[in-house]
């Protein structure tokens, strides 16, 4: 093979090499909701895009959605690393979790199971308007058993361990846009029970996400209600006039 053409077959393979490589990055703009925090673990950092880049931090908030990250993730999996570096001087892992499809994902940040090597296990939910739309409630069970809804009288399909579902707000509401809502779990002896009963306020402005399980502590069901106003579903705000 003569010089020219071996260093022209070479170029073209690092060419596809590179494209290959970019192909399987994806770009995804994500928020974070921690439910609880691993000891004094209270922000992670997504690993850096490119050589020269530093890492990025992400807070773990509890009380509510974060802002909104852009990353670059090299595969299909979010992998997040910690602060200290382990004793080959590379990041450790902290937290993984298989990425969802949309380009906007919920990123749920859990305890890890007994015995993971690592502290947090990652759930990833498809968030945009789409997917999880304006005036809809996302139910996420992570109780180890069936959970239904009961919206202004109407009950919802049971929704099994570790599963979501979404389905819109009532339709029937006062004249304060309130309706009653309960959640029920599913007991051993087959029977359904009230863990949980609140008045929600309809919007079509905002989303809200309801996440059911059991506290590991008291072993008792819990629900955790997010009101949610997708930050770019916002108008921005009106510039400052000429003084």
């Amino acid at each position: 093979m003569n010089p020219p053409l071996r260093l022209l077959l070479a170029v073209a393979s690092l060419c596809l090499t590179a494209v290959s490589a970019d192909a399987q990055t994806r770009k995804v703009q994500f928020r974070t909701l921690c439910l609880e925090h691993v000891g004094e673990m209270t922000e992670v950092a997504l690993p850096a895009a490119k050589v020269d880049d530093a890492p990025v931090a992400v807070a773990l908030y509890t009380a509510s959605i974060s802002p909104v990250i852009e990353g670059v993730f090299a595969t299909n999996d979010a992998v997040f690393i910690g602060k200290a570096l382990g004793p080959d001087g590379k990041p450790v892992p902290v937290a993984t979790g298989p990425l969802a499809k949309s380009n906007r994902q919920l990123f749920l940040f859990l305890p890890a199971k007994a015995g993971s090597k690592i502290p947090y296990e990652v759930k990833a939910y498809d968030d945009d308007t789409d997917s999880f739309k304006l005036g809809t409630i996302r139910a996420i069970n992570l109780a180890p058993t069936q959970v239904r809804f009961i919206v202004a009288g109407s009950t919802s399909p049971p929704i099994p361990p570790l599963k979501h579902a979404i389905f819109p707000q009532s339709a029937k509401k006062d004249d304060y846009n309130m309706y009653p809502a309960k959640v029920e779990f599913l007991s051993g002896d087959g029977k359904w029970f009230n863990a949980y009963s609140a008045s929600w306020k309809a919007s079509d402005e905002r989303r809200e996400i309801v996440i059911t399980m059991v506290d590991e502590k008291f072993k008792q069901p819990a629900v955790k209600t997010f009101s949610d106003i997708p930050p770019w579903t916002e108008a921005p705000p009106a510039p400052a006039p000429r003084q």
